[in-house]
């Protein structure tokens, strides 16, 4: 006994998802003059780097210690 061949559902076009074909979808967002300035100021930036560095530092000797 063979089976019937399954009937193939018709395949529904795809919707294009919600403000895809606007071009302001591709534009990458501007830093306000605030984030710009927080980036560019180097003690601050020091700082930051210190503080992960020592997080980090305290992370790894927790581990290993």
């Amino acid at each position: 006994m063979t089976a019937a061949p399954a009937p193939q559902a018709a395949e529904e076009p795809r919707a294009t998802p919600a403000g895809l074909l606007e071009p302001s979808a591709f534009e990458a967002p501007v830093p306000t003059e605030r984030t710009v300035r927080l980036r560019t100021n180097l003690p601050l930036q020091a700082w930051r780097f210190a503080a992960v560095g020592i997080r980090m530092t305290r992370m790894i000797l927790r581990s290993h210690g």
